[in-house]
């Protein structure tokens, strides 16, 4: 663009227009889509809250916004509380909400699969309570236990993934309770009664594997006859999904696993283990518990990812290795 066909007049009024454009993304496009809670505390001033706002990723820019706040006249007025900021609000709902002091729930999201610890990591990120706490409530002997009515010693597997809203003055007991309250609602809604089923906490277990290892729903069933069949021979379970939550227990980073992977030792690990692990590696979907009460009657016992995503079972070991050569092959082509 050659300026000098611009007189200064017109430089200005196209300065003006870019500053006017910049101005509106600021204030209206939405930062974070992610709801946070966030405290604003009494004698906190419009630049703290300003800060706050920032350093949680809830706005672009401080400077612009105190500069509305002043502008319209509520710089000195903004309110105290706990708010649930983000899903998709922009700068000037934010102020809106703060110049009002409305609340409200904040919504996450929980994908199926997420381990205990995931989901405690994605409550922190909400603001609502640190991971300390949120471990320190999960690790309550007397509440898990009365929260489950089983005498087990994690809520690993308990916690029922769904979108929830939690109150903002909710604790982690409370966090931690609703959630397993509507892991009771989804089973009662399947006409699953826990109580009834002796080895109910064994069947939580494989589902939470079966959880991990379908990627598609109507293989569920089949996965679940796949481990069940080689329960039943007392066969080593030899799931990948086991080892890999060995290694995030223990803070190991990875993509593939490798074979020194797989003789970590762990009574996780169903390489180095037969049977079950002590307890589940994540929270499963009601798919997955229902698949881990009845399991598909087949006579496979191994199966393996195709290059379709799917999976492909197999009832004897040379035809399951056969298989693996054959992707293998195609992969080296």
């Amino acid at each position: 663009m050659n300026l000098k066909r611009f007189s200064p007049r017109r430089l200005l009024w196209l300065a003006l227009a870019l500053f006017a454009l910049y101005l509106a993304w600021e204030t209206l496009v939405p930062v974070n889509a992610e709801q946070l809670a966030l405290g604003i505390a009494p004698g906190d001033n419009a630049a703290v809250i300003a800060q706050k706002l920032h350093q949680r990723g809830l706005i672009r820019n401080r400077n612009i916004f105190l500069a509305l706040a002043k502008l319209r006249g509520t710089d000195r007025s903004l309110k105290a509380g706990t708010y649930s900021i983000g899903g998709h609000s922009n700068l000037l709902g934010v102020l809106n909400m703060l110049e009002k002091g409305s609340t409200s729930a904040i919504r996450i999201t929980f994908p199926e699969g997420l381990s205990l610890r995931q989901t405690l990591l994605r409550i922190e990120r909400s603001g609502l309570a640190s991971l300390a706490e949120l471990q320190a409530a999960s690790a309550d002997t007397a509440l898990v236990r009365s929260l489950t009515g089983m005498r087990v010693s994690s809520l690993e597997g308990w916690l029922y993934p769904e979108t929830y809203y939690f109150d903002l003055s909710s604790t982690p007991q409370s966090i931690l309770s609703q959630m397993t309250r509507q892991f009771f609602s989804k089973l009662a809604s399947a006409g699953v009664k826990p109580d009834s089923l002796p080895d109910f906490y064994r069947r939580l277990i494989l589902a939470s594997i079966v959880e991990k290892e379908s990627a598609h729903p109507d293989e569920r069933g089949l996965i679940a006859g796949v481990f069940q069949n080689r329960l039943d021979k007392g066969m080593h379970l030899q799931s990948c999904a086991t080892v890999d939550y060995v290694l995030e227990t223990r803070g190991i980073k990875h993509k593939v696993l490798s074979f020194r992977d797989i003789r970590e030792q762990s009574p996780y690990n169903t390489y180095q283990n037969k049977g079950l692990p002590p307890g589940p590696i994540c929270n499963p979907s009601l798919g997955s518990i229902l698949a881990a009460l009845q399991p598909a009657r087949t006579n496979y016992l191994y199966f393996v990812a195709n290059r379709k995503g799917r999976n492909d079972f197999s009832a004897t070991g040379e035809e399951h290795f056969a298989k693996i050569r054959q992707y293998k092959r195609a992969e080296w082509r």
